[in-house]
């Protein structure tokens, strides 16, 4: 076939000499017309297209500190063919490899942006743009709890533990740099009556946040019921009945308790003495005047604080003969 071709052309064109590889040249020459027909013929019309921004060669030890242009509006003019497909092609690259801390002040010409053989830049908006480079540091910081509402009335929030109780950030030092903690979203403490362990995430800024995500703490919230303080007098002392114990006198019969009592049973307990037993133990004692140690049993949750006589004295009276 190639020597038909050669035959033919020979006749046309006499006894030229033919390049090495004509036909691929030959080929291209085709494909190059083509193309150039396909553009030219193409309607030509002027489009807003929007241009990612994209940065490169950022230092290691710098990082952009501010919010900028993400996406550039850019008028061209060309076939509507080659804009439509340029999408998520075309870029505007800004090597930032010989950039230092501070203001980095970007001119957006229509040279800025390499496009496609056949499509021209109009104008570019904006046409200047500011990156904030800045130092990049890493501090741990304490994370302290936030809480918001309140417990109900009779119970009191001890502490809020938290795991971690520290994070290291690396951001900005305009950022962190002046930052001694870090701090909870709020945690609802509304209604808990007993101690509550529960998940949250730390309040950051968005420029944090998108440099570490949003991490999550474990929070325990230990929440306690009052103690109420009250002085219960007259609880009498219970003598066991034992029949090998003669009639005892005690110094008291009675004895006054000073206790801490959880603040809903003080609530619902008319007689504060049903809350104590006290007793003493006289078995085996022998005729004669003896100190006993008066032994108090308290209701559940109760604290007894201080019981007054905290002894009795108890005669035993000789056996009668």
């Amino acid at each position: 076939m190639e020597k038909l071709v050669k035959q033919s052309l020979n006749r046309l064109f006499g006894s030229w000499k033919w390049p090495k590889n004509w036909v691929l040249k030959l080929l291209s020459l085709f494909f190059a017309i083509f193309l150039w027909y396909f553009v030219a013929g193409e309607d030509k019309v002027d489009m807003t297209v929007k241009i990612p921004v994209e940065l490169i060669n950022l230092p290691q030890d710098l990082i952009v500190a501010n919010e900028y242009k993400r996406e550039l509006e850019v008028t061209v003019s060309g076939p509507r063919g080659l804009i439509r497909n340029m999408a998520g092609e075309v870029t505007r690259t800004i090597d930032l490899e010989k950039a230092t801390q501070g203001p980095v002040v970007i001119k957006n010409d229509t040279k800025s942006i390499p496009m496609p053989w056949g499509v021209q830049v109009l104008r570019v908006k904006p046409s200047e743009m500011i990156v904030q480079l800045d130092k990049l540091i890493e501090k741990k910081l304490p994370i302290q709890p936030v809480t918001t509402g309140k417990v109900p009335e009779g119970y009191s929030l001890i502490s809020v533990l938290l795991e971690p109780s520290e994070i290291t950030i690396t951001a900005s030092e305009a950022i962190i740099g002046k930052k001694n903690v870090i701090h909870t979203l709020p945690l609802d403490i509304s209604g808990l009556t007993e101690p509550t362990i529960t998940h949250t995430s730390l309040d950051l800024v968005p420029q944090v946040s998108e440099l570490i995500g949003h991490p999550v703490v474990t929070a325990t919230i230990l929440i306690e019921e009052k103690q109420v303080h009250k002085s219960v007098r007259n609880i009498p002392i219970v003598v066991p009945d034992n029949n090998n114990v003669p009639t005892l006198k005690l110094s008291s019969r009675q004895v006054t308790v000073h206790a801490s009592i959880p603040y809903s049973l003080a609530q619902t307990t008319s007689n504060y003495t049903s809350l104590f037993a006290a007793t003493i133990t006289a078995e085996g004692l022998q005729p004669g005047t003896h100190k006993i140690k008066v032994l108090l049993t308290p209701a559940e949750g109760v604290k007894i604080l201080e019981v007054e006589p905290a002894e009795v004295t108890v005669s035993v009276p000789a056996a009668k003969k």
